[in-house]
């Protein structure tokens, strides 16, 4: 909890206040603000990515997703070729860079002041970007595509177009890693939680039934190779990991 006391400190010197409330992951009007966020992040002597896992108080939650990723064997293998849909302040990005150093990674990210700071901080290759589809992704491309916190804000439509690109765009013995929230993640203490969330977010928490999740994949020629419990309070998501 050190992370997130150091945030609360350099916010409260700048008139600011870190509160327990959702973002509305839908509007990308709403998103961090760039330069506020870099400002805080560099006077907190945190990295972005740390900062903003440390601004919603889950400090370190993007490391361990990545940890995740790790055990899961999402990086087994050679990876040559990326893909992150929705990589927002990179938090995850960062981190995945450093471990697997593919040559080439691609973004389709629509917030675009966050989406222009990550090409020129990492140095990735910003896709155009239309909010359902990867379309200048060729096919049979990419060695590991990737998706973190974004499917559990979209539609049901949106999300499966999503999937079907993603499968689209993966290559023989190539990965496709998300989360999203399916039924075993609401039990009812967890619903009660969710009612209590003083916050409206469109689609946000959006549930996609498991066995949908595996069908869908299945039939487009990717098999399930493992699926964890993930972190999304006030309850918890869904992570997938599939290789065709």
């Amino acid at each position: 909890m050190l992370a997130t006391r150091q945030v609360k400190t350099v916010l409260g010197k700048m008139g600011l206040e870190v509160h327990r409330t959702g973002h509305d992951w839908t509007d990308t009007r709403t998103f961090l603000p760039l330069e506020a966020t870099l400002s805080a992040a560099k006077a907190s002597g945190l990295s972005v990515a740390d900062y903003v896992d440390a601004r919603y108080n889950q400090p370190r939650a993007s490391q361990v997703a990545v940890d995740d990723m790790k055990a899961m064997g999402a990086f087994e293998g050679t990876i040559e070729r990326v893909c992150e849909i929705g990589p927002g302040s990179g938090r995850y990005l960062e981190k995945i860079k450093a471990i697997c150093t593919p040559a080439y990674y691609e973004i389709y990210e629509t917030a675009q002041p966050w989406a222009r700071w990550l090409v020129d901080t990492y140095g990735v290759t910003l896709q155009p970007t239309d909010g359902e589809t990867l379309a200048s992704t060729p096919s049979a491309s990419i060695d590991l595509v990737h998706a973190h916190k974004v499917f559990v804000s979209t539609s049901f439509l949106v999300t499966l177009r999503y999937f079907d690109e993603m499968a689209r765009v993966t290559r023989p013995g190539g990965r496709v890693l998300f989360d999203v929230m399916t039924e075993d993640c609401v039990d009812d203490d967890i619903m009660h939680k969710w009612l209590a969330v003083e916050f409206d977010a469109g689609f946000y928490p959006s549930i996609v039934p498991k066995r949908t999740v595996v069908d869908f994949f299945r039939e487009r020629g990717l098999h399930l190779v493992a699926s964890k419990r993930g972190s999304m309070e006030p309850g918890f998501n869904e992570v997938f990991l599939f290789e065709r």
